[in-house]
């Protein structure tokens, strides 16, 4: 009996010693002063980094294997930035982008045939909808097996994906002569090019037939821009969003 009781006792403070790792091991980890947040996803599951997000918050660097789509995979709230479906990421605070409710008004939507049946999402397709990525077996074609009406992107036939609102920013100020940086990924390499991005960095020219999404296939820091999976592109440095 006494024996039994020590196992019990044992296996007790055991537990209660992993749920006190658990609660010890913080999520997040602050880079570069604390400006810069790296928030993983492992496994799968959704984690949540505190963070002070008031100031905005920018996806500058992809860490995962798997992509990071804002408003699908990763998002930020008033208490932090979010991370799910094995997206990791290095995030720079307080310099602009998205703020609390990002998973709202996402510039790239996931959209799903379940089961072969037609589905309808609803998004601003005023300016044009691209296919970002196809996420299913069965081809996602346009007109065919996606499309895009007034209120939103419609699927069916199996297709599952993810597509990108064009034009789902304001317009930017014209500038007399936009400081422009090409940078293209050869071979699906990644490839990093060196430039000043100053306040900002913004696409002005997708030079390739791979779809060069925003912290999927293309990203910047405050030494330059980066692409990879094939993305070439023209990008205009030092570019200050509305607002920002």
């Amino acid at each position: 009996m006494r024996n039994v009781k020590a196992a019990i006792h044992l296996l007790a403070f055991a537990a209660m010693a992993c749920a006190g790792m658990v609660r010890a091991e913080p999520a997040g980890e602050r880079l570069f002063g604390g400006d810069v947040l790296r928030c993983a996803s492992s496994n799968e599951e959704t984690v949540h980094c505190p963070a002070d997000t008031r100031g905005g918050v920018r996806l500058i660097r992809r860490t995962s294997g798997k992509p990071c789509v804002e408003g699908t995979t990763w998002g930020a709230d008033r208490g932090g930035v979010w991370v799910s479906q094995g997206c990791s990421a290095d995030f720079v605070l307080g310099k602009g982008g998205s703020g609390a409710g990002s998973t709202r008004g996402a510039r790239v939507i996931k959209c799903e045939s379940r089961g072969g049946r037609w589905n309808h999402c609803p998004a601003q397709t005023e300016a044009g909808v691209a296919l970002a990525q196809q996420l299913s077996k069965q081809p996602c074609l346009r007109n065919q097996s996606w499309g895009t009406d007034a209120s939103g992107v419609w699927v069916a036939s199996g297709c599952r994906g993810e597509f990108r609102l064009l034009g789902a920013e304001p317009e930017p100020e014209a500038t007399a002569s936009p400081n422009v940086l090409r940078c293209e990924s050869r071979d699906r390499r990644a490839r990093r090019c060196d430039g000043e991005t100053g306040t900002g960095v913004r696409m002005v020219k997708q030079l390739s037939k791979s779809e060069c999404v925003e912290g999927r296939s293309w990203g910047f820091d405050a030494h330059g821009v980066w692409v990879e999976d094939g993305c070439r592109a023209e990008f205009e440095l030092d570019f200050r969003r509305s607002g920002g």
